[in-house]
């Protein structure tokens, strides 16, 4: 029996490690280890089937098992996080267990694997949430290229030129997503001075990077953090309170606090519910903006000092929270999810993640209205590239 395990998303910490064990035997091996919540062996479970268990020594590290048939023997993967220590304690527990470890760098894509599925296990070594990295894995296991497939052509477009046509829009949509697995979103927190912006990007953050003070102004430079909303990676900024000013320092502050929110993918418009709308606060929101906003009435601790229905926005629209107690930051940070993915995509769908995968999409796309069967399917080559095999 010759066993063998790698770490195939390559060294480097990333969000989740994906642990491969293959050969014959290599079911048992990875049954020996594992350690489902619930339910039987993983011998047990049908193939591509996801199991929730741990596996390593004493406690052992929370993974995520699952069988594979890729074609050439049996083949079982344990996904578990990213961290140096966690990675060494699977694979030692299947050493353990009768595999022998080989070299990461070797090839490890099963039969017929393409250039996209390659790419997304580099990628998922690097995936900063375990959003960005489920959806990875998806495309390694090959759900860009099965839906690629679906729009080449054999002879003729056909009929079928608007179905195929609006297959590849779907996925350049959503590409638009799969372009910021690993860069994410900018997030800009903008307002007044004392609104409570850097409270609450505290809060958004989860513990005090900014400074907080009564006094105005004590923000003058861009604070950026980045963290996961709603499993997506998101670069927050704390900004400057926007304001006249003569202080050339915090004039220089307020001027990158617009240059962030102009190049934002989403502003959120702090104000203080607390006391009365400000000239200021209503300049911001009478603002022309080419970015989403998001408004936020904070303070909701205290008194209130104006109705959600005094300004512009409809009040249905305007998030009222606290950033002193944490009231009202969940659905904050749903609303920020919702806002930069609307429609994220569905479990196994295609996601092209690069963005020459997106330039050759629309070659493709334009050989498809051309009529060009010819040019169409030669894009398409292009795109999953020559096939690999382990």
């Amino acid at each position: 029996m010759d066993v063998q395990v790698a770490v195939v998303t390559g060294s480097g910490r990333g969000a989740v490690a994906v642990v491969r064990v293959w050969g014959p035997g290599a079911g048992a091996v990875a049954d020996a280890v594992f350690r489902p919540v619930r339910g039987g062996s993983l011998l047990e479970t049908p193939v591509g089937r996801l199991r929730l268990g741990r596996a390593g020594a004493g406690l052992g590290d929370e993974v995520v098992a699952v069988r594979l048939d890729d074609g050439g023997g049996p083949v079982a993967e344990l996904q578990c996080h990213g961290g140096v220590a966690a990675v060494e304690s699977v694979v030692e527990a299947l050493v353990q267990a009768g595999a022998r470890r080989v070299d990461q760098t070797v090839d490890l894509l099963p039969p017929g694997g393409d250039r996209i599925e390659a790419d997304a296990m580099a990628d998922l070594a690097r995936a900063p949430t375990l959003r960005s990295a489920e959806i990875l894995l998806e495309q390694a296991r090959g759900a860009l290229r099965r839906e690629l497939g679906g729009i080449s052509c054999r002879e003729s477009a056909g009929s079928d030129i608007s179905a195929r046509l609006a297959a590849i829009a779907a996925l350049a949509a959503r590409g638009a997503i799969g372009t910021r697995l690993l860069s994410g979103w900018k997030v800009v927190i903008a307002g007044r001075p004392n609104v409570g912006k850097s409270r609450l990007f505290n809060g958004l953050a989860g513990f005090d990077r900014s400074i907080v003070h009564p006094m105005p102004g004590v923000t003058r430079d861009v604070v950026t953090f980045r963290t996961a909303v709603a499993g997506w990676p998101v670069e927050l900024c704390d900004t400057a309170g926007q304001c006249e000013t003569d202080d050339p320092i915090e004039a220089l502050g307020i001027d990158r606090a617009r240059r962030e929110s102009g190049i934002a993918d989403l502003m959120v418009l702090v104000l203080d519910r607390s006391r009365p709308l400000a000239p200021a606060d209503r300049r911001l929101l009478a603002a022309p903006t080419t970015i989403p906003r998001l408004i936020v009435a904070n303070k909701s601790d205290l008194a209130v000092a104006w109705p959600l229905g005094e300004i512009d926005e409809a009040s249905a629209g305007v998030l009222t929270v606290s950033a002193e107690t944490g009231e009202g930051l969940d659905p904050l940070i749903a609303a920020i999810g919702d806002r930069l993915v609307p429609d994220p995509p569905a479990t196994g769908a295609g996601v092209p993640f690069r963005h020459e995968h997106l330039e050759i999409l629309a070659r493709a796309g334009k050989r498809l209205e051309a009529g060009d069967v010819a040019g169409l399917n030669r894009a398409l080559e292009d795109l999953l590239g020559k096939a690999r095999s382990r």
